[in-house]
């Protein structure tokens, strides 16, 4: 966090000013009109966790917390090397992927898909103010079992997901999808991370050549579970485990508990034997 926000969020909780809103509702445009400025060509700094130091463009300045699921964090980062080719299905803004970036450094990549308009748009302006062209390569689309177009709930961000419902809705496109196994073919893999809102198993069904490759398959992959939204898809906690043990991966927790039953919304990380 540079020295402008700083200094900002300590006048703007001093105890004398805490509750004038009317003052910080005065000064806010030109604040915004400085800062913009600021970050329009470099972005602003961010050290997430205390361990991984990357910037924000301008699009994602609002985004300030410099602790985010630290975690989960830990345990994914203590999977990435040097040199490492990591994926990441739904990436968002990049807050992982960035990360990724500058743990792999300039011998590894990161493959990031996003299918949302806005945080793809947001993901590949991260990825320039930082110069990593080279190291990331963003990729707007949906990831599922099979290739072809699919409806998407566009939500900015928040829990933006594949539509299934056929009936219009708000805010529903259509984009692409692909199936990492078409485009990491060749690739080797190191480490997968999955956040799709509850189209987990059809992620990792689309991935069977590359889970099962005698060389260059993933040795981790961390998933975030949503149980709560796997029945329109089919899915069950039997068949996601089941599915994932058939590929040859044990799963655990983000404590290394074994996992033998997943029934809430979480984390797991899956460990090729």
């Amino acid at each position: 966090m540079n020295i402008l926000e700083r200094a900002s969020i300590a006048i703007r909780h001093a105890p004398a000013l805490e509750r004038a809103d009317w003052l910080w509702d005065r000064v806010r445009p030109a604040y915004d009109r400085v800062l913009s400025t600021i970050v329009r060509t470099r972005g602003v700094e961010r050290v997430i966790n205390g361990t991984d130091r990357f910037r924000l463009s301008a699009q994602s300045r609002g985004f300030i917390a410099e602790e985010y699921e630290p975690v989960v964090w830990r345990r994914v980062m203590r999977e990435v090397s040097a040199g490492d080719h990591v994926a990441e299905v739904g990436a968002s803004i990049g807050l992982y992927a960035l990360a990724f970036a500058g743990r792999v450094g300039a011998a590894g990549h990161v493959t990031a898909f996003e299918p949302d308009p806005e945080s793809a748009s947001a993901l590949e302006a991260n990825i320039s103010v930082n110069g990593w062209q080279d190291r990331i390569t963003a990729i707007r689309a949906a990831v599922g079992k099979s290739s072809g177009q699919v409806r998407f709930a566009a939500a900015h961000g928040l829990e933006s997901r594949i539509e299934t419902r056929r009936e219009a809705c708000d805010g529903v496109i259509t984009v692409p999808m692909i199936t990492l196994d078409d485009a990491l073919a060749g690739d080797r893999i190191d480490v997968i991370k999955i956040d799709v809102e509850g189209f987990e198993q059809q992620v990792i069904e689309g991935a069977r050549r590359v889970l099962s490759r005698e060389r260059g398959r993933p040795r981790a992959i961390l998933v975030e579970v949503h149980p709560f939204a796997w029945a329109e898809t089919g899915t069950t906690s039997a068949s996601f485990l089941g599915l994932l043990a058939a590929m040859g991966y044990r799963v655990e927790d983000m404590t290394g508990n074994s996992v033998s039953s997943i029934n809430e919304y979480g984390h797991i990380i899956a460990i090729a034997d």
